[in-house]
């Protein structure tokens, strides 16, 4: 069974006891986790999804991205029908992400678009920026368009993100 951060007794009845409530209520979470959790637990009766474990759910436009943890240990067929299964549930596109160290996560936003660089700035105030640099010719590629992606990796990760799109001249220099 799929690790949820709700009781599944909650879950499947959307009335939440006090500890889910307060997870509501705190800000942590939202309904839209426990309705991803519902999915979960729908896909976990027929695939072993025993060692993945829930983190949070993002809305991007019409994508939802799901953060788990130990999702490296389904084979990638596995896991491209476990995308598709939540698809169908939840209905709209899932992108599944393992969650982990913030280059991971864009890595894996970004993909099957290439990127170029991940770098991390320290600014004079003390505060970091890292800045994503992605080849131009992959801008067809990418997932979703760049702001966006700019807001929802700053959304994980806490930190400042900018999305750069170089353009090929200046990759040669």
């Amino acid at each position: 069974m799929v690790k949820i951060p709700f009781c599944e007794f909650c879950v499947k009845t959307r009335v939440l006891c006090q500890k889910c409530q307060s997870l509501i209520d705190s800000g942590r979470y939202s309904w839209l986790d426990v309705e991803v959790s519902d999915a979960l637990l729908k896909v976990s009766r027929k695939m072993n999804l025993s060692e993945v474990e829930y983190v949070k759910s993002y809305e991007v436009d019409d994508l939802l991205i799901i953060l788990l943890r130990n999702v490296k240990r389904i084979p990638r067929g596995a896991f491209m029908q476990l995308e598709k299964e939540l698809s169908s549930i939840i209905g709209r596109s899932v992108k599944g992400v393992e969650h982990g160290g913030v280059n991971e996560v864009i890595a894996q936003l970004v993909s099957p678009a290439k990127l170029l660089t991940i770098s991390t700035s320290w600014l004079p105030d003390g505060t970091t920026e890292t800045v994503v640099k992605i080849p131009s010719r992959e801008l067809r590629r990418l997932p979703i368009k760049p702001e966006r992606l700019q807001a929802i990796i700053s959304q994980i990760s806490g930190a400042t993100v900018k999305v750069e799109l170089v353009k090929e001249r200046e990759l040669r220099v």
